[in-house]
């Protein structure tokens, strides 16, 4: 059992990095995601499928055995043979084996789900949703409340590694208790140890394993985030230097998102909205959804909305928005309102999802941002032109990039949010957006923040002719 043992530790037990998702045992035609950029080919869904299916096969099994094992002490209870009870010495040893691979199974199942909770795929590959990710800091607390070390300067690595030697030392044990096991068996039969002395050594080996696998499963949990973490950091570069890629080939729809009961959803008064008209501390503000709007009026007319489309495409600098205005003409023709490109107009919104310090309360809390801007034909000159708002600033330089470290002055827009789920803030229910049937760029106090700046005249982004 020895070598089980070790066996495990190497094969199983050190394999719950997020690497691992590529091994072939898991993943099968699921293709691979390791520490790269994009994982192209890696489908996380169907790498839940499949182990899942392991989990499953292993339990049938394992549960087979453990019906072999009840007979197997049902005779010892009755003969008291020493033969019988090596018979279950040997079966435990056997079944502890399958359960070691079912655990480490588990383990990734886990893995996998907090990949797809903070990840989404792109024709591109795996995109890690950064911005979702816990940071660094609450996940220390957390856990600093759960260990309690003495150190006060501790950080995620410190918990890895904590967890880590823990498995080590807790192994440690499990071998020596191993030891004392095989040696009481050869004293039973010399009379000089009992029965009831090897039932509380197999019985302590069952709790030693039981301990290794709760140890192993924070280890590899917090290996995940941290190597999600690294990810994504490394996603955000390549975008701050490209700019990001298109999620969406065409302009239809968004990821799907659904409902949440109200009271599923963090209660907004913990978490005032952000203050209007003074400089606002964002630590980041991530790229999430383009909505357009398509009006059956010269101008964006509330009452004279017509229908509306969504896509992951930004502008890749800040006069790149003629773009939305021909999918809008497209759109529109497709649906037989051929008179749009002369007599419509559209209104679109830049959604960043993002993470700003709240004064009110002296927290960072999750935060959305949005640039609006409008476009139409002008009936006075027919010229096609963009611009933004009375009250909106300028585009970024760069929208399709992240920002970090940036103050803006809002327009808050208080408490109009739905609470929903899925769509692109995953499976928890949260105060978001939900145009074109999705769920994106969340806020804890349910508001929208625009953007802001006082500005006395229209800006004209950019004026064009029909080609």
């Amino acid at each position: 059992m020895f070598m089980v043992g070790v066996l495990f530790l190497s094969g199983f037990g050190f394999a719950g990095q997020f690497q691992e998702v590529k091994d072939s045992r898991v993943l099968g035609s699921s293709g691979t995601c390791g520490a790269c950029s994009s994982c192209q080919d890696f489908n996380v869904g169907r790498a839940l499928v499949e182990v899942n299916l392991k989990i499953e096969n292993l339990t049938r099994i394992i549960n087979q055995k453990e019906a072999e094992l009840h007979k197997l002490y049902a005779e010892f209870n009755r003969t008291k043979s020493i033969e019988t009870l090596e018979e279950i010495v040997k079966l435990e040893d056997e079944i502890q084996l399958l359960k070691s691979e079912k655990e480490f199974y588990k383990r990734q199942k886990v893995s996998l789900e907090l990949i797809k909770k903070y990840t989404r795929k792109t024709p591109y590959g795996v995109e890690v949703l950064y911005y979702k990710l816990p940071k660094e800091d609450e996940l220390v607390k957390q856990y600093i409340e759960k260990v309690h070390p003495v150190r006060k300067d501790v950080n995620l690595d410190w918990f890895i590694a904590y967890y880590r030697q823990a498995v080590e030392l807790t192994f440690d044990e499990y071998i020596e208790t191993d030891t004392k096991l095989r040696e009481a068996i050869k004293e039973v039969k010399g009379s000089n140890a009992t029965i009831e002395d090897v039932l509380k050594l197999i019985e302590r080996r069952r709790g030693i394993w039981d301990e290794i696998y709760a140890y192993l499963e924070e280890r590899d949990k917090l290996q995940t985030l941290k190597k999600l973490k690294e990810l994504g950091k490394q996603q955000i570069m390549i975008k701050t230097i490209t700019g990001i890629q298109p999620l969406a080939y065409n302009f239809g729809g968004i990821n799907e998102g659904s409902s949440c009961l109200s009271w599923s959803c963090p209660p907004t008064m913990s978490y005032p909205p952000l203050p209007e008209y003074t400089p606002v501390y964002y630590s980041y503000a991530s790229p999430t959804t383009v909505w357009v709007g398509l009006y059956n009026s010269s101008t964006p007319n509330v009452n004279k909305f017509w229908g509306e489309y969504c896509t992951y495409e930004f502008p890749s600098t800040s006069t790149d928005v003629k773009k939305y205005w021909d999918w809008a003409i497209e759109k529109a023709n497709s649906k037989g309102f051929y008179a749009f490109k002369d007599v419509g107009s559209i209104q679109v919104k830049l959604f960043y999802s993002g993470s700003a310090y709240n004064p009110n309360n002296g927290e960072y809390q999750e935060s959305n941002l949005i640039w609006q801007f409008e476009c139409h034909k002008n009936p006075k000159d027919g010229k096609n032109e963009c611009w933004v708002g009375s009250y909106k600033p300028k585009l970024p330089p760069y929208p399709s990039t992240v920002m970090f470290d940036q103050y803006f002055e809002l327009y808050v827009y208080k408490y109009v949010l739905k609470c929903c789920k899925g769509g692109d803030v995953g499976n928890s229910c949260k105060w978001s957006n939900r145009h074109c049937g999705g769920c994106f760029a969340p806020d804890a106090s349910s508001s929208q923040n625009f953007a802001w700046i006082n500005r006395p005249y229209q800006e004209i982004i950019i004026r064009w002719e029909d080609s």
